[in-house]
């Protein structure tokens, strides 16, 4: 019985190990290619101007698990800042938020964003974006303008061809709030990607199923030790 013992609690110990060390998966959507500028992601208007302060990219989670990675660029920038943010999408314009970046320098070149606690589902559609939306640029209510990297799908760029690749989107602020749009027959798509990984589960909750497994294997098995009365 002793040596039953010992082989199931090592067999627990090595399953726990086993599956401890397996690593998350990962999936990526990525449109490198970056021939064209969408013109312009611009600071907070005046007056009910129509700046557009949206610009972002659909796309649609190919795994169920966590957005943690996200990258736009910018090919010119006379931008102090922007933030980026991660929303479902209702294919019209953005609901529930899922994460918003601090304020960050909207330098000119790559915007790597770096998410927490982003959830996403298998099949579902989201919009990640950068925005100036409700910044205090240096306390100047037009502040200078972007351009966003991106490509044109009729002109030799291939990402309409990229699995779960959306589309770009942008909004123009008036003056009751943020108008959403998407480029009219998928005719652009921003320089973007995004990477989701799988949800894995905690070393501890597969202790507590293995050690669980071999407490009834040993239940079972002093069961069958114990000598039947005649």
């Amino acid at each position: 019985m002793k040596n039953i013992r010992t082989t199931a609690a090592v067999a627990a110990i090595a399953c726990l190990a086993a599956l401890s060390a397996v690593p998350a998966s990962a999936a990526v959507i990525s449109n490198p290619t970056n021939t064209d500028s969408f013109v312009y992601l611009s600071g907070a208007g005046t007056g009910g101007g129509q700046q557009t302060q949206f610009v972002g990219e659909t796309f649609t989670a190919p795994i169920s698990g966590a957005v943690t990675n996200f990258q736009f660029t910018l090919n010119s920038s006379a931008l102090p800042s922007l933030y980026g943010a991660i929303y479902a999408w209702d294919g019209s314009q953005p609901t529930t938020l899922l994460w918003q970046s601090p304020v960050v320098s909207a330098s000119a070149g790559l915007l790597d964003f770096s998410p927490v606690g982003a959830n996403v589902t298998q099949g579902q559609t989201y919009v990640a974006f950068l925005s100036t939306y409700g910044i205090d640029q240096n306390g100047h209510s037009d502040a200078g303008s972007a351009t966003v990297a991106d490509c044109l799908p009729f002109a030799g760029c291939n990402s309409n061809s990229i699995p779960n690749l959306g589309n770009l989107v942008f909004a123009n602020v008036l003056a009751d709030g943020p108008v959403w749009r998407q480029a009219v027959n998928n005719s652009r798509d921003a320089t973007f990607s995004v990477t989701i990984t799988s949800a894995v589960p905690e070393p501890t909750t597969w202790a507590m199923l293995i050690l669980g497994f071999a407490g009834v294997g040993l239940m079972a098995v002093r069961r069958r030790s114990v000598p039947q009365a005649a």
